[in-house]
């Protein structure tokens, strides 16, 4: 997605959260946020990720792969941490969107119109942060920072109709809903650019 000459930004720090780069270092925090939001997972996922019978090495197995994508600077996968540090609060994720386009069957010229360097964001947090303006904190920061410190063409957000508090965090910040033809992919995706 980005090339090496990119500079990346290393997280963002903000007073009701902080995020880092998710690694084997926060593995165990990040655990610990997956397992205690299984409605959340499911909702965010569609069910595609894995719930009951998901141990630690599982998640450390995932956790290298993010890794080695931030690395190669592929994509990019933040956990959400307290100020303190001490625990997770959810993850962002911060995707190729045209390599998404092509698998998602979108039209060619839909394809040729995104720029190698746009990014899809998505993210989830925690099962008890759900309704507690957390997302509408969330989602204004870490906006600002792609806009301001990510050398990005550009980016949109995903999430799907059930991720009620992001949605409502979306559509309060004044971003566009936009439809996209992807005949590849059935699930009902909303997604959300910057406003003209």
């Amino acid at each position: 997605m980005l090339d090496d000459a990119a500079v990346i930004p290393t997280g963002l720090r903000h007073e009701r959260f902080v995020m880092t780069p998710l690694t084997a270092d926060t593995a165990a925090v990040d655990y610990a946020c997956y397992m205690a939001s299984p409605d959340v997972i499911r909702t965010h996922s569609d069910g595609r990720w894995p719930g009951q019978g998901f141990s630690f090495s599982d998640d450390l197995e995932l956790v290298a792969q993010h890794e080695d994508d931030h690395k190669r600077r592929h994509a990019f996968t933040y956990v959400i941490l307290t100020p303190s540090g001490t625990e997770a609060l959810g993850c962002l994720y911060m995707n190729p969107l045209r390599e998404y386009l092509i698998r998602a069957e979108a039209p060619g010229h839909l394809v040729d119109q995104t720029p190698l360097d746009t990014a899809m964001v998505t993210f989830w947090l925690r099962q008890d942060q759900q309704d507690t303006g957390l997302a509408e904190v969330v989602v204004k920061a870490v906006n600002d920072w792609i806009l301001d410190e990510w050398p990005l063409a550009g980016h949109l957000f995903r999430v799907l109709p059930g991720e009620r508090s992001s949605c409502v965090a979306l559509d309060r910040l004044g971003l566009q809903r936009v439809r996209l033809d992807l005949s590849g992919d059935e699930r009902p995706y909303i997604w959300y650019r910057r406003s003209a």
